[in-house]
């Protein structure tokens, strides 16, 4: 399994032909943190930079537009992150938009009939894709980056939970709350379904919706989720993917 301190990369015989290789001039040639962070491009390969310009491309769509950027999925926090930078970047006195990240942070709930069959090869299994290690570290570096802000704020905060339960309540505390882009990256049917039913008709009208396996074959789950609730809602936005990505699977912009 693809694992680097719990983090799992999908299986790729290219990426891990491109690691080995990096390893190797890493430990010929060491240098210390900065380094590797602010010579990025240096060290990162094709296939996991493709993934930061598609989320870049996506954010543009919104700059103009009220509303929070949420992410559902976050894991070990490279969309969370983007979103936050970008924020930064290019709207960085805007600081009424902010980055609200949700996910257990324990893996999968149980699965449903719609995702098919549990699959080890890619974590598809009760549990799976746990980043319960990581948390502590992702506090500490989303309070970092926070007081990194051009102008003192408070820029993101994470919900930690089973969504199906955290995302009904934290929806009643902020009424006022509309989003400009939410990112979908659950993988699976339950918790796609009810982002969608909570979180539609606060998606501001231009906003992006982000289907990030949708139409993949290992998560059937998250495309059957937005078929049935864009059949039963009437919606037949046009569903849209980078021909030069392979994620996200695709996005809607709502009219």
């Amino acid at each position: 399994m693809n694992t680097t301190n719990g983090t799992f990369f999908y299986p790729s015989g290219g990426e891990e032909r491109y690691f080995d290789r990096l390893n190797e001039i890493i430990q010929k040639h060491p240098h210390d943190i900065r380094h590797y962070l602010d010579l990025f491009t240096v060290y990162a390969s094709r296939r996991s930079f493709i993934r930061q310009l598609a989320h870049y491309e996506l954010f543009k769509l919104t700059i103009d537009l009220p509303g929070h950027y949420l992410d559902f999925g976050v894991y070990f926090g490279k969309s969370y992150f983007s979103w936050h930078k970008f924020l930064e970047v290019l709207t960085p006195t805007a600081t009424h938009k902010k980055v609200f990240g949700f996910d257990t942070f324990a893996g999968f709930p149980e699965l449903a009939a719609e995702d098919g069959a549990e699959d080890e090869a890619v974590q598809k299994k009760a549990g799976g894709l746990n980043s319960a290690s990581f948390l502590d570290e992702f506090r500490l570096l989303l309070d970092l980056h926070n007081q990194d802000s051009v102008i003192p704020a408070n820029r993101g905060a994470i919900i930690v939970g089973d969504v199906t339960q955290t995302l009904p309540d934290w929806l009643n505390v902020n009424p006022e709350a509309r989003f400009c882009l939410i990112n979908i990256d659950v993988d699976i049917y339950d918790p796609t379904t009810a982002i969608l039913e909570h979180c539609w008709e606060r998606l501001v009208p231009g906003g992006v919706l982000v289907l990030d396996e949708y139409g993949t074959s290992k998560w059937p789950g998250e495309t059957r989720a937005w078929d049935e609730f864009a059949k039963r809602s009437g919606i037949s936005a046009q569903i849209k993917r980078f021909p030069w990505a392979n994620a996200p699977g695709g996005y809607v912009v709502k009219s």
